[in-house]
């Protein structure tokens, strides 16, 4: 059976209500039930030892003292508390008895010589009684039995039994009609939320919930499915312009080879004219590949559920092997590397695959962006709790108006733009890599002079 939400809050009140009326009205009746026997055990016992107090013990047998005064108080007090009362000897004879118990006798129990209270049928009325045993000189030589009737606390019992068995349902009903209600009330500002969450579609991704500032959970809700938005929000738009820049970045290289080859077919070629274009169209793919795979990563940089694996890396050995990378642009340009002799022993605790990102866009930067036969720095800074490492060379300087922009996709400074050629991802790439390990970077560049800093936490 499907219920709705405000019907399994009702339902669910109604069962708690039902358990917890149960145990209470159940609580009370026991509580009605001995808070009587209470009472009547007390008068028992009140009237037992006045009784036996008025007992005379003679020959082994006992009877009242004065018969004639106790009979004309029993038969003034009898309409406001109706007492039996019985003597019988050790074998269970009669000795003497109430004149209200007529031709009866009260239930004697020869086998308990101890005091009790029980509750037993007497013509037909229930009774409680009280039975005494009476000794002389440790002798036991009969019983001593005070009785009432239970019948007014039993009418009292049935009758609260019925009114808590009418009660009882009339309450659940109740109960399921005020939770339906209080249901709704509780409900509303869900509904609110579903019927917001609703309208969002893609051509609306930027609108969210209303935020239901009352400190409890529809709260957290809210916040929570504003992040899911926001994430959603996220992935759509770097879906976008992975598919934007990749566009931009394709199209060109495409139309391009694409008219090299149109102007190669239309008359023979020589085979060195065909080689040739083969080889243009193959360096082509391979910026084009280049380029999606740069794209590619700045994607997944965007991607905020990362997880990092982070290990202890020395710094010398990991910047010296990039460089060996680099060889054969190294000695092509001339250029010739200082690296500060504090770097030897430095380690850092990051991400081995990103932090080699980062090196290596910035050490091809300083290795491609160098003048001839000039020298790339590369230094290392430590202090209480970071450790600043700083690659520099020397070369056209990064204008004032483009330092703030160089960390943009597809920023190209302008100095650069026509002397090099690259797609204006490495920064990118660097940056975001940056803030996904909590690494400063920064960038000076004057005086024909370019140098990047990162600073690691230690």
């Amino acid at each position: 059976m499907n219920l709705s939400i405000k019907n399994r809050i009702a339902l669910y009140s109604v069962l708690g209500i039902a358990s917890v009326s149960l145990v209470v009205f159940i609580a009370i009746f026991f509580s009605v039930r001995n808070h009587s026997k209470t009472q009547i055990d007390t008068k028992l016992i009140f009237e037992g030892e006045k009784h036996l107090n008025e007992l005379t013990i003679k020959k082994d047998s006992a009877y009242f003292s004065y018969k004639a005064e106790w009979m004309e108080r029993e038969h003034v007090e009898i309409e406001v508390f109706p007492v039996f009362v019985e003597i019988v000897d050790d074998e269970g004879y009669s000795i003497d008895k109430s004149p209200n118990l007529l031709r009866s006798d009260l239930s004697f129990d020869l086998t308990k010589p101890k005091e009790f209270i029980v509750n037993y049928e007497l013509n037909g009325i229930t009774v409680r009684q009280l039975q005494i045993p009476i000794r002389s000189s440790d002798k036991l030589i009969g019983y001593l039995a005070i009785a009432t009737s239970f019948e007014d606390s039993q009418l009292v019992l049935s009758a609260l039994v019925d009114m808590l068995l009418i009660i009882y349902p009339i309450l659940l009903i109740i109960t399921f009609f005020i939770s339906k209600i209080i249901s709704n009330i509780t409900i509303k500002p869900v509904i609110s939320i579903t019927n917001q969450v609703t309208e969002i579609n893609s051509g609306n991704l930027d609108k969210r919930v209303q935020f239901q500032d009352n400190g409890d959970e529809l709260g957290i809700l809210s916040v929570a499915i504003n992040d899911f938005l926001n994430r959603i929000d996220e992935t759509l738009k770097r879906e976008k312009q992975f598919t934007a820049d990749a566009s931009h970045q394709l199209r060109t290289p495409l139309s391009v080879m694409k008219g090299n080859l149109q102007v190669l077919l239309r008359k023979k070629r020589s085979e060195t004219e065909y080689i040739e274009e083969i080889q243009k169209a193959v360096f082509k793919i391979d910026d084009m590949t280049d380029a999606v795979e740069k794209l590619l990563i700045l994607a997944r940089l965007n991607t905020s559920n990362r997880k990092l694996n982070f290990e202890t890396i020395e710094l010398y050995p990991f910047i010296e092997q990039i460089f060996k990378n680099y060889k054969k642009s190294i000695l092509s340009k001339g250029l010739s590397l200082q690296v500060d002799g504090q770097l030897k022993g430095k380690t850092v605790y990051t991400k081995r695959r990103f932090l080699q990102l980062i090196l290596d866009n910035l050490i091809s930067n300083a290795i491609k962006y160098s003048s001839t036969n000039s020298k790339i720095y590369i230094n290392a800074k430590q202090s209480e709790s970071t450790l600043e490492v700083t690659i520099q060379n020397d070369g056209p300087v990064i204008s004032p108006e483009d330092l703030n922009d160089i960390f943009i996709p597809f920023f190209r400074n302008s100095a650069h733009n026509h002397t090099e050629k690259g797609f204006g991802l490495g920064l990118a790439i660097v940056k975001k890599v940056s803030e996904a390990l909590d690494i400063k970077v920064s960038v000076y560049s004057r005086d024909d002079t370019t140098r990047f800093s990162l600073t690691f936490q230690t």
